[in-house]
């Protein structure tokens, strides 16, 4: 009797666990519901006049001209992999996302393929979290640090190519090198954070680095390290170009770093 109890209170845990998944589409949903407040509007050469030129090129290049421009975005992966360390082997994901552009924000949802580990990851008004659990319940790692949450900002805004709509925030402020080059500055509840984005001779961009980001080096220990994402290839949606295969890569003292990868299958904007 007293086993069935126990077995008992162990399955009433987990149907009263909260999953990640579950996480991910509430927070989706919040995100969804403040959106609604900003009104739609069109981009148009009158709009984007103040932009840099390099920004201009790559929104007339991708074709976003006289298109809505983005409040919000669902990011659909066709794969997706994870590598937990320089020494380790890739590790597949399944990866579901949403970024909000009005007000700013992003949340990730992934599964490790063929385990019971699922992650969530979340930037929302100045609040980072990273929450992993194994079987839905076990917490594996859990960091709601300000340095997460200043990496999780700039997690958001290395996308801000991806999802256009960001491009024109009043939260950044451009400042153009030369013909291929554009630094950014982004500040959001208090948090700032700058970086560098890179376009080629067409007018795509090419790559994101920042020397802003966090790495984490020990429990509650960080140092901030160079980071960047490079897209290495685009596809075309509808009139668009979107990018595609994209690679995530820490730039450590003793090499580089590879730690994410994947190929979007497509962008839906305006949720």
């Amino acid at each position: 009797m007293k086993r069935i109890l126990s077995v008992l209170s162990v399955l009433l845990i987990f149907t009263n666990c909260t999953d990640m998944k579950s996480v991910f589409i509430k927070d989706k949903s919040e995100f969804i519901e403040r959106n609604k407040g900003h009104k739609i509007e069109v981009f148009t050469e009158d709009l984007i006049k103040n932009l840099p030129e390099p920004l201009k090129k790559y929104l007339r290049v991708c074709g976003y001209i006289n298109t809505p421009i983005p409040v919000n975005a669902n990011v659909y992966w066709t794969e997706s992999w994870l590598k937990m360390s320089p020494d380790k082997d890739w590790i597949k994901l399944h990866t579901m996302q949403f970024n909000s552009v009005k007000p700013i924000g992003r949340t990730a949802y992934m599964k490790i393929s063929g385990m019971p580990v699922a992650a969530r990851d979340l930037y929302w008004d100045g609040y980072g979290e990273m929450n992993v659990k194994l079987l839905n319940l076990i917490k594996v790692a859990y960091d709601n640090s300000k340095e997460v949450a200043q990496s999780a900002l700039i997690s958001t805004f290395c996308e801000f190519t991806f999802i256009s709509g960001y491009l024109l925030s009043d939260n950044v402020k451009w400042e153009q090198i030369d013909d291929c080059s554009v630094r950014g500055t982004l500040t959001d509840n208090g948090i700032e954070v700058s970086g560098m984005f890179y376009f080629n001779e067409e007018g795509l961009f090419t790559h994101f680095e920042t020397s802003d980001r966090y790495f984490t080096v020990g429990k509650n220990s960080y140092k901030k390290v160079k980071f960047s994402v490079v897209v290495d290839s685009y596809k075309s949606q509808d009139k668009l170009k979107i990018a595609e295969k994209v690679k995530v890569i820490w730039h450590l003292p003793e090499g580089n770093y590879e730690y994410f990868r994947g190929t979007v299958d497509k962008i839906r904007f305006n949720v």
